[in-house]
């Protein structure tokens, strides 16, 4: 063999060079004593021209060679760290990465003699195994991204079904399933709840004369008042159907409740929109029914809408534009 001569006879440098393998041989110095064929055929450097120089003089990239040259020195200190994986230089400038597995050989008197490293090629497998990973990340952020999408859409589709579609604010059905929560909350915390029923005086007059456009118009801006009226926290303000609101006031006394009505009254009256079909003002004008309890285990979202809706009955019977407290003997 062409460098046969290079080696201890033990070694059968015939079978070396017919593996697939790249197989390396180096004195305890670090210089090259046998390059196989495979070794050849990947590198494109011939035996005679690299024959006892060191590797990371030829094939090491230069960052690396420092770590090279410390697995190297362990081997030869008895050390054995057997494998490591690093990038080699071919002679036509590419890069290839080899995963080594090192074997020290000693004498008879267990002093090292030889370090023979065997390396196979996985450069295209670490490609492969990249584009795996990347695909998998990707992969992962594209389904992150389409759940966060999944999670706005579902978000916004919630709030979109408790929207009503013409004044914005909350519509009838999620009133019905935050009342029930907040009768259950103050049952637990034993304050009163206070409920308020609003209609718009005269509305069916006001479609008449103004138009249904107007009245729709007429809708949003008391709906928008009633939004920006009772702006606390823990205010919920919902169309009721047609021309009727209803405003919930959670941990709210009878006599605050009635205050903050009559002062909703007053800024409704102020804000003097034009109702030439009223029989009670020149302006839109509300009527108010007030129901106050400190619900227990009897108090029911039924019960509660009944007595608010009692007292607008009342308010509407004593001349509208007025809030009307619920009470048993009305």
């Amino acid at each position: 063999m062409h460098n046969q001569h290079l080696l201890d006879p033990s070694i059968t440098v015939e079978i070396l060079d017919i593996v697939c393998a790249v197989i390396l041989v180096m004195d305890k110095e670090g210089h090259i004593l046998f390059f196989n064929k495979a070794a050849e055929s990947m590198t494109g450097f011939n035996f005679n021209d690299i024959q006892n120089k060191h590797p990371w003089d030829l094939f090491i990239l230069p960052d690396e060679i420092e770590r090279v040259k410390n697995v190297f020195s362990r081997l030869t200190a008895g050390h054995y760290p057997n494998k490591h994986t690093n990038y080699w230089v071919t002679k036509n400038k590419a890069i290839r990465l080899i995963d080594w597995a090192n074997t020290a050989i000693t004498n008879k008197n267990g002093d090292i003699e030889f370090i023979i490293a065997t390396g196979i090629d996985i450069t295209e497998q670490n490609i492969a195994e990249n584009e795996i990973k990347n695909h998998i990340s990707n992969l992962e952020n594209t389904i992150s991204k389409r759940t966060a999408e999944l999670t706005k859409a579902n978000s916004e589709l919630a709030h979109l079904t408790r929207i009503d579609g013409l004044t914005n604010i909350f519509n009838r059905r999620y009133f019905d399933e935050t009342l029930e929560k907040e009768i259950g909350r103050s049952k637990r915390s034993k304050k009163t709840l206070s409920l308020l029923i609003c209609d718009i005086d005269y509305f069916k007059n006001y479609n008449d004369t103004y138009g249904h456009v107007e009245g729709d118009n007429c809708l949003i801006q008391i709906a928008t008042t009633l939004n920006n009226f009772f702006n606390r926290a823990s205010d919920f303000v919902a169309r009721y159907g047609g021309e009727e609101f209803i405003v919930i006031l959670p941990e709210t006394a009878t006599q605050d409740a009635l205050n903050r009505a009559n002062k909703l009254i007053q800024k409704i009256t102020k804000d003097k929109a034009p109702h030439a079909s009223s029989s009670v003002s020149e302006f839109v004008t509300l009527s108010i029914g007030l129901a106050s309890i400190r619900p227990d285990e009897l108090t029911t979202s039924k019960s509660l809408i009944e007595n608010a809706d009692k007292a607008l009955y009342q308010a509407k019977h004593n001349g509208r534009n007025r809030v009307q407290l619920y009470s048993l003997e009305k």
